[in-house]
């Protein structure tokens, strides 16, 4: 796995203001501002609208998110208090869910824009006990600003 494809560790939080200002004295890295991101559809199971809100660490990659713990599916509370996943970008999410349904890696979460389309997913844990998140290289421009910036400014791109 090359540094372009790899960049960023997922960690859902119980208090997303407390989790930055404890990562930034531990790590010595700042963080971007809280953005909300706006899924059409996440199915995690059961399919439902939700925000995501998160914040990345400025300095990487890899880059730390930070993630507010919501809901009752993968950003739930129950999945505070270890790495979540490991992302990388993904230029072809038809390709890497065929991929990992051969493999035999189910899907934690599908993230879906409003046509179904999957955007980002989010797997079950492989068998070395890793769940990674594919995230569609549309969102890499947005993404990359808003590190650079540390202000999400517009849409991420799916």
């Amino acid at each position: 796995m090359s540094d372009e494809t790899y960049f960023h560790i997922g960690v859902v939080v119980p208090d997303l203001a407390q989790a930055i200002d404890y990562y930034s004295d531990l790590l010595g890295v700042t963080f971007t501002k809280p953005a909300t991101f706006e899924v059409p559809r996440l199915e995690d199971p059961d399919p439902h609208p939700h925000e995501v809100v998160a914040v990345f660490s400025r300095q990487g990659p890899p880059y730390y998110e930070l993630i507010q713990a919501a809901g009752d599916g993968i950003f739930s509370l129950r999945h505070a208090g270890q790495i979540l996943y490991l992302g990388v970008w993904e230029s072809d999410m038809t390709a890497r869910i065929a991929a990992l349904e051969a493999a035999g890696i189910g899907i934690d979460a599908y993230f879906k824009d409003s046509e179904g389309n999957p955007f980002t997913i989010v797997t079950a844990p492989d068998p070395f006990g890793v769940r990674w998140e594919y995230v569609g290289d549309g969102a890499k421009e947005a993404i990359a600003d808003w590190v650079a910036t540390g202000e999400l400014r517009g849409q991420v791109a799916h």
